[in-house]
């Protein structure tokens, strides 16, 4: 008598979505920098300070798209989070050089609308692998749109990126402690 005995491990699956844990560190980068930028309203007036901020919190970004780029099981899905890894890092490289509030504005709607197309295409590329990747590319999309209109005030700039932030930390969040998605599979 033989038994066979399979396993099948949720890590391995080419449409599992990362680990709780790794899509809780994106979650805290974004709540940490939407949080300092609501918190510290009275530097916003210096074009030296919006720089460094969204510089620091696109390399944060970048930093937890690059862990979840690494922590994906299979190849195919390693894609989507280096790429965005990869946006996120040439924008905070670039955003210092820019030297005003246009090129400021110009540099955080360049990401993110290269960020949302990302984000759509990971969605319809693998579907079920990225739930929250619609929304964000939504948000994504909007933020692009709101900067660029606003692109000669860095105050209102700022404020947009920062309530992207918060937004989007809030959605992952949420998604990452959602419980009828791990349970349907």
């Amino acid at each position: 008598m033989s038994a066979t005995v399979t396993t099948a491990s949720p890590t391995t699956a080419p449409d599992a979505p990362a680990s709780r844990s790794v899509r809780l560190i994106r979650v805290a980068v974004l709540l940490i920098a939407g949080l300092a930028i609501a918190f510290s309203a009275t530097m916003h007036e210096q074009l030296g300070f919006d720089v460094a901020v969204v510089t620091a919190s696109l390399a944060a970004i970048g930093v937890a798209h690059l862990i979840e780029a690494l922590s994906a099981g299979a190849a195919g899905r390693r894609a989507v989070p280096a790429l965005l890894a990869v946006v996120a890092f040439v924008a905070a490289a670039a955003l210092p050089f820019g030297g005003s509030t246009i090129a400021f504005a110009v540099a955080i709607a360049a990401w993110s609308l290269v960020s949302a197309l990302l984000e759509f295409i990971g969605a319809a590329v693998r579907p079920g692998s990225r739930a929250d990747a619609p929304l964000l590319g939504g948000v994504g999309l909007l933020l692009a749109i709101v900067v660029l209109l606003a692109r000669e005030d860095q105050v209102a700039v700022l404020g947009f990126f920062g309530a992207y932030a918060v937004i989007a930390g809030v959605f992952l969040g949420i998604s990452a402690f959602d419980t009828r998605r791990d349970a349907s599979k």
